[in-house]
């Protein structure tokens, strides 16, 4: 249940009482405190919120985990074990493996998605970071999606002027920029619970779930991802289930393509 908080504004009285004597009379003059504008609950409630939810960000250079991940595309999912491996602003690393086999690697910067696919067609491609906008939102840049893989909030949507409310105990921040329209709700620990983003323009829908909130480094980190990304009429979901979190355990990111391997 969302706590409420009440911020006490600090109210600073001023009375000066000057006493002006002559031989007919004496005056008293009194200096009235300045109305100032009391903020309302909801205001009040903001201020708290936007407080308590940057304290509540996981801050790490290194982010690791080990866990499972399922992929579904058109209805049909594939579940496979996870390796996943992050430096903050730097690069993302995963291996996804099927039946205690390699079957895929990934390696994404600021600028670029690189897979190495070694079920089926044996195949590696190389795209620019434009292909994860593609499938997901214009406005995904990579920060945004280590940002999603963590739980922390995401900064390049929401701005002051969005509306902000308090509902089913949730905080809820809505907004709309052009052809984008967005919904965060944020829990009472102040981290983010699920969002909706969707771009009328293109038919573009992102959808993010989050669960299963465990403490790393003192800060709550959810331990399941769930994504539904529509776009151009393509449905593609990811449904993550963190088994192990390591922050700031150092780790490489080997990633080698054999010359035998298609290029796509």
């Amino acid at each position: 249940m969302i706590r409420h908080y009440t911020i006490k504004p600090l109210i600073l009285l001023s009375l000066s009482i000057s006493l002006f004597a002559c031989k007919a009379k004496k005056g008293i003059v009194e200096n009235k405190p300045i109305n100032k504008k009391e903020l309302s609950e909801v205001e009040k409630a903001k201020v708290l919120f936007n407080s308590k939810s940057d304290n509540a960000e996981l801050a790490y250079e290194y982010f690791t985990a080990r866990g499972k991940v399922g992929l579904v595309v058109d209805g049909k999912t594939t579940n496979a074990s996870l390796n996943l491996r992050m430096k903050k602003d730097k690069v993302i690393w995963a291996s996804i493996g099927l039946i205690g086999i390699e079957g895929a690697r990934a390696l994404i910067t600021p600028d670029s998605v690189r897979i190495i696919i070694r079920f089926g067609n044996n195949s590696y491609f190389n795209k620019s970071f434009d292909y994860i906008r593609q499938i997901t939102n214009k406005n995904i840049d990579f920060k945004t999606l280590q940002a999603i893989l963590v739980g922390n909030k995401l900064y390049n949507f929401t701005d002051s002027a969005d509306q902000f409310k308090i509902q089913d105990l949730l905080y809820v921040i809505t907004g709309v920029k052009d052809s984008l329209q967005y919904v965060f709700n944020y829990n009472n620990y102040y981290k983010t619970e699920s969002f909706n983003v969707t771009n009328t323009a293109v038919g573009q829908n992102l959808d993010i779930h989050y669960g299963g909130f465990s403490t790393f480094a003192d800060k709550l980190v959810p331990q399941e991802v769930n994504a539904a990304a529509t776009s151009a009429g393509k449905q593609i979901g990811l449904e993550i289930r963190y088994n192990k979190i390591g922050i700031n355990e150092p780790v490489d990111f080997p990633f080698s393509v054999p010359k035998r391997l298609n290029k796509n």
